[in-house]
């Protein structure tokens, strides 16, 4: 019937205009096509479009993307976690760290004693580089006049007068502090100095310093660690100036880290490679040794390390010029700490700066995971929390925290100078001994082609250099 315009069952017809189930048929469409046709509109069940199919695509893909996502970020953490419960609890990789090269001094060789070494070859290792150790005095000359010293004066981080020769007896053949052997020497306890280091023009200054500090201090133990791929050799020329046994450490910041200039980890790197080296090399049973991290720029006062020698577990104290309160300590109250007072709370259960505190050896051994993580403004807080600190164990020093023995002081940065002069072969006298020497330390630079003209006077006359 091709003209029974109400017919709504034929599927044949051509001039249908009100046939519901056969739109564009053309005779081309069998009567099972027809009839899943109508199935479909009678069940409300639609085809999907291309449109549906590409924007079901594109939700796919954004879930699938984030899923990868979340996944790299918390394999990059757990990889993170178990590197460095690796490093600590991995006693066989101190082989290599310790080994020394065939034309080495010899050392001893008992268990649980760090190696004496005279020379600078470097101990590398998958996570840093051990540029140096040195347990004794640099050399017999050194130890006499460093005795001689010590004989007039009184140690104020022991309370022990060395005038008394009898008092030496066991010194006379210079110091025999160890890091591992944890011999108690002078019945105080070993202060493992840990300061994290980074290279620029100021380095040098800071650390000379710093020792100048440190070498007034009795049985202490200097691990320094620079964030570089490589060992300072300036470094290891300065270091033995101050008769202190100390590790050299290079332990370069991960350059993960370094995409974000303002929000960089500073030191993490260097004080997680000193607190491993620590777990390799401190005799485990001896409790006789307290941990303290200070910076290469900070300023201490000789009593903080009599204070800190008392550590039994943690031991905290003023930190000044630190933040908009110019000063960070715990707030004491009948002897134990009831909160903080630190400008830059940040929802820190322990808002403390780096110098603020002292931890006993054995909390490293006991808690072989603990570590800093890379998170700028929260080191000092998760390590912290990672040996489970409680605040009543806290310990109270500098009179209940009511002096300030340390203070976070920051050398002003300026941009390295270079020095233009007309020719480095004629530059008179010392001068270009002088100018090696600034261009060594890096705290400047000469040139012959760019830079400041650089000038010397004589008599009130200025001549080119």
């Amino acid at each position: 019937n091709h003209h029974n315009h109400h017919n709504h069952h034929n599927h044949h017809n051509h001039h249908n205009h009100h046939n519901h189930h056969n739109y564009h048929n053309n005779n081309h469409h069998n009567n099972n096509n027809n009839s899943s046709s109508s199935s479909a509109c009678k069940t409300g069940v639609v085809r999907p479009t291309a449109m549906h199919v590409k924007k079901t695509w594109k939700t796919a893909a954004v879930m699938l993307l984030a899923v990868a996502t979340v996944s790299t970020v918390t394999a990059a953490f757990y990889f993170n976690y178990a590197a460095t419960a690796c490093c600590a609890v991995a006693p066989q990789s101190s082989a290599s760290l310790l080994k020394e090269p065939a034309n080495a001094a010899a050392a001893d060789s008992g268990p649980n004693r760090s190696k004496s070494v005279d020379s600078s070859m470097p101990r590398t290792s998958k996570l840093y580089a051990v540029c140096e150790i040195r347990d004794h005095l640099r050399s017999p000359a050194d130890r006499d006049t460093f005795n001689r010293n010590r004989r007039q004066t009184v140690d104020s981080t022991s309370s022990i007068v060395n005038k008394n020769p009898a008092n030496n007896h066991n010194n006379d053949g210079g110091e025999s502090d160890t890091a591992r052997n944890g011999v108690r020497g002078n019945d105080t306890t070993l202060i493992y100095f840990i300061t994290p280091t980074y290279p620029r023009r100021e380095q040098i200054a800071e650390l000379t310093r710093l020792g100048q500090t440190l070498m007034h201090v009795s049985r202490l133990y200097w691990i320094v660690a620079d964030d570089r791929p490589d060992c300072s050799l300036q470094i290891m020329n300065l270091l033995p100036d101050f008769s202190i046994p100390y590790t050299y450490i290079a332990s370069p910041m991960p350059s993960i880290y370094k995409r974000d200039p303002d929000a960089m980890p500073r030191g993490v790197s260097n004080r997680r490679a000193a607190l491993n080296w620590i777990r390799l090399n401190h005799n485990v049973s001896d409790s006789n040794a307290v941990i303290y991290f200070g910076d290469d720029d900070n300023t201490f006062h000789l009593d903080l390390f009599k204070e800190i020698r008392t550590t039994k577990k943690i031991s905290m104290f003023p930190v000044g010029l630190v933040g908009e309160y110019g000063v960070s300590s715990p707030i004491i109250d009948k002897g134990k700490v009831v909160g903080f007072f630190d400008s830059w709370p940040a929802k820190r259960k322990f808002p403390v700066d780096m110098a603020g505190f002292a931890i006993n050896v054995q909390l490293l051994f006991k808690y072989p995971y603990a570590t800093m993580p890379y998170k700028a403004g929260f080191e000092e807080d998760r390590f912290l929390s990672a040996l489970a600190i409680r605040l009543d164990e806290i310990e109270p020093k500098a009179e209940n925290c009511t002096k300030i023995l340390v203070w976070h002081t920051q050398t002003a940065k300026k941009p390295k100078p270079i020095v233009m002069v007309k020719s480095k072969a004629t530059l008179p006298g010392s001068l270009a001994t002088l100018l090696d020497q600034v261009t060594m330390l890096g705290i400047g630079g000469v040139s012959e082609t760019t830079g400041v003209r650089s000038y010397m006077t004589k008599n009130g006359n200025i001549f080119r250099v």
